[in-house]
């Protein structure tokens, strides 16, 4: 049953949990979507089953046809583009605009993030990977004091997230990620932005060079809108 986050509506919860599953492919890309089966694991009515896949559908992350029924979207290649460069720009943008050293407790905040997502690779949990990644971009944004920014990119980089979490099996790609991490932390406590925006943009910029392995890998995942 549905009872996390007593601050939260029923309803947010039911999107969050359903986007959930769907963003860390726990429902896959083109898998079908049964509002009963959902209503009946959520123990929830139909109706904010409903609400959710349509807010999910304007994520591009949900496909529903009147009279046909609803599906896991595939993954948008073109979208995965549009929304890595989304991505890119407020990251870069955020960490262009410190103009101040950043505080020993939110370095500690990275480091702690970082060390969560090297145990991640240990273990081979893809899941815990990436909430421990996007935990660690998120204090940048905390930092900055653009939070609603990390809240836009959460709410539209869904195809993105999805190809992100694919390319963890991929050979080399989470080392990759930890080293580029370490530098990227390495930069921001000796007050380097303009280093740190360059790392950031390199970070984000790998999965262009991934991508053509990982829709090998999984050809069904994928489509050009």
């Amino acid at each position: 049953m549905l009872q996390r986050g007593i601050r939260k509506t029923s309803s947010q919860l039911i999107y969050e949990s359903i986007k959930d599953d769907i963003i860390f492919l726990r429902m896959k890309p083109g898998e079908e979507i049964s509002i009963q089966a959902l209503s009946e694991k959520l123990e929830v009515s139909r109706s904010p089953i409903r609400d959710a896949l349509m807010k999910l559908q304007s994520e591009a992350l949900v496909d529903m046809l009147p009279q046909r029924g609803c599906w896991v979207s595939k993954i948008d290649l073109d979208r995965v583009k549009e929304e890595r460069l989304l991505r890119v720009a407020l990251e870069r943008s955020v960490l262009e605009s410190f103009k101040t050293p950043i505080k020993e407790s939110e370095i500690a905040k990275l480091e702690y993030f970082l060390a969560l997502q090297k145990e991640a690779v240990e273990e081979g949990n893809s899941m815990a990977f990436y909430s421990a990644d996007d935990s660690m971009h998120a204090v940048y944004f905390e930092v900055a004091g653009l939070t609603r920014f990390w809240e836009l990119l959460m709410k539209e980089t869904g195809n993105y997230r999805r190809i992100r979490l694919l390319s963890f099996d991929a050979e080399g790609v989470a080392r990759k990620n930890i080293e580029q991490h370490q530098a990227l932390v390495a930069a921001l406590a000796k007050g380097d932005f303009a280093d740190a925006s360059k790392i950031i943009g390199e970070h984000l910029a790998k999965l262009s060079f991934e991508k053509d392995a990982i829709v090998k890998e999984h050809p069904d995942y994928f489509v050009r809108g």
